[in-house]
């Protein structure tokens, strides 16, 4: 299974260019997972029927649904915990959104900076493979991504 996180800051193409990896990849037939770290959190709590199975102790509601399913836990799970998941299901990738503190191989989405921002190597992340800014560097960011993964190659 190969991890990569796509981190940046708000509206840098992060979504989008998952968007764009995970349809190159199944079009190659590999089983593709995306993990996002979200800052909000949703009252779950207070959402009829899931709130009420919470409250009640449960650590686990999975809403089964024609074409899909939907799994809440709680508490949150680390990342290596999840990923170790998705190792088990035997997923070809994971594609992780945020996360940047983490230690996995990282691409790092950018914008070109105005005086007064913090520059993105000034915030200690580790592992970086590369960066792109998306307004000019899409076409690179592809490029990369299809070498990083190896896309058509069986030894995934």
């Amino acid at each position: 299974m190969k991890t990569l996180q796509i981190a940046g800051y708000k509206n840098t193409g992060k979504t989008t260019l998952i968007l764009d990896f995970v349809q190159l990849l199944k079009q190659y037939g590999y089983t593709v997972a995306i993990i996002k770290h979200h800052h909000i959190t949703e009252d779950v709590e207070n959402s009829t029927d899931t709130g009420r199975f919470f409250e009640a102790g449960a650590d686990y509601t999975t809403f089964n649904m024609p074409g899909h399913s939907v799994m809440l836990e709680q508490p949150e799970k680390p990342l290596t915990v999840q990923l170790q998941r998705f190792q088990n299901e035997g997923v070809d990738f994971v594609l992780v959104e945020g996360y940047k503190n983490e230690n996995y191989s990282k691409i790092i989405l950018t914008y070109s900076f105005t005086a007064g921002d913090t520059d993105i190597n000034e915030i200690g992340l580790t592992n970086v493979l590369n960066r792109f800014d998306m307004r000019y560097d899409k076409d690179n960011a592809m490029n990369w991504f299809k070498e990083w993964s190896n896309i058509g190659n069986e030894n995934v």
